[in-house]
């Protein structure tokens, strides 16, 4: 796996937020299936299952729609 900076202005931020987003699609399809309770995905599960791919679309839009000051975000 690539090495991750920890530093930085935006994608530190913005990759946490679409860590959030895939999760959060991947409870939204578990509870679809599953009327139990969901286990907490690995980050490799919801890069197999698209989650990842998907969240980073989704955030990275979003992002660009709201226009906003990516730079003073954390």
């Amino acid at each position: 796996m690539a090495n991750h900076r920890t530093t930085g202005k935006f994608w530190p931020w913005v990759r946490e937020l679409i860590w959030q987003e895939a999760e959060s699609l991947h409870a939204a399809d578990f509870h679809k299936s599953h009327e139990g309770n969901i286990t907490q995905p690995t980050h490799q599960e919801l890069r197999e299952g698209g989650y990842f791919y998907t969240a980073k679309l989704i955030v990275l839009r979003d992002l660009h729609r709201s226009g906003a000051d990516r730079s003073n975000k954390r």
